[in-house]
């Protein structure tokens, strides 16, 4: 009968599994290629970033374009290049910006006589030297083109309320850092510095620069700023005639708690309080604040 017949179960002598594959590797210039193209589209981000990234910065040059020039007199001229504002970070004072000439790979500092993190613009002074390559390059720059910039650079590192009296000694474009200081003195509410003079040197009244500027601000802080202008050419006898001289410096200090920039010409500098020696550190005090015994640690000589 059939159900007495045993039930027989088959079993198979293979496991039953899915058939397994062998996935092939795409060739090799496909990989190359797509690696290729990778790099490529990132170093074209980056790129594009360098190029719209218009923040100042000490790490590289930017390329800012410029916006606007301004004659100031036969060989003196306000730029203005436009750059991004920064304003959750304060500008240090005093510091400069290099601008670089590639064509003959040279740079040179230029202070800003603004505020670029705060207007999101960057204003220089520039004079123009026939021996000097930067100026000749800024001169010919048409409006439009770009200025390459690195900075801010920090030249002294300004500690508000550590003097009674601060004194600037400068000589043409050397009035650059002695403006940037003033403004960021007065302008600061926190800053009580007592006393600020200023003794600016040129050849000719009309090579003064920044003089609207600079007697707005002594009008208006006549208790804290006092300026003294000094020409080798003055129209008459209502100017200073000549250089710096003891006499005019010892005029000029009122308190014991001191310290004195200077910016100018080399033939300035040497005359005033010594030029900064070969490796670019400031070196002894000497000329005429040396002779009237300000040492070291009273005095700085300014880029």
């Amino acid at each position: 009968m059939w159900w007495s017949r045993p039930i027989r179960r088959s079993f198979s002598s293979t496991a039953s599994c899915p058939k397994q594959t062998r996935q092939r590797r795409p060739p090799w210039y496909l990989v190359l290629g797509g690696g290729a193209a990778t790099v490529y589209l990132g170093c074209r981000a980056w790129q594009w970033h360098v190029e719209n990234d218009k923040r100042l910065t000490p790490e590289r040059y930017v390329g800012l374009d410029l916006v606007d020039r301004q004659q100031l007199n036969h060989n003196a001229f306000r730029l203005r290049l436009a750059t991004d504002r920064q304003q959750h970070e304060a500008f240090p004072v005093l510091s400069c910006l290099y601008v670089k000439d590639d064509s003959v790979q040279v740079m040179r500092a230029y202070t800003p006589i603004n505020d670029p993190f705060k207007d999101g613009h960057v204003d220089l002074l520039v004079k123009r030297y026939e021996q000097g390559s930067i100026s000749r390059m800024l001169s010919r720059t048409p409006v439009g083109d770009k200025v390459y910039v690195r900075g801010p650079m920090l030249e002294y590192d300004y500690q508000p309320n550590s003097k009674d009296e601060i004194g600037m000694i400068a000589g043409g474009t050397g009035i650059t850092p002695m403006y940037q200081l003033i403004r960021r003195v007065l302008e600061d509410p926190e800053d009580k510095t007592k006393r600020l003079w200023l003794i600016y040197c040129n050849k000719t009244q009309e090579d003064i620069l920044l003089k609207k500027e600079l007697d707005a601000l002594q009008a208006q802080h006549r208790d804290r700023l006092e300026i003294l202008y000094v020409l080798e050419q003055p129209p008459n006898d209502q100017w200073e005639k000549g250089y710096v001289t003891q006499d005019r410096v010892q005029r000029m200090l009122k308190f014991d708690n001191r310290f004195i920039f200077v910016c100018g010409p080399d033939g300035m500098l040497a005359h005033v309080s010594g030029q900064r020696a070969r490796d670019f550190s400031q070196g002894p005090v000497t000329g005429i604040l040396g002779r009237m015994g300000f040492k070291s640690n009273e005095v700085w000589k300014l880029e």
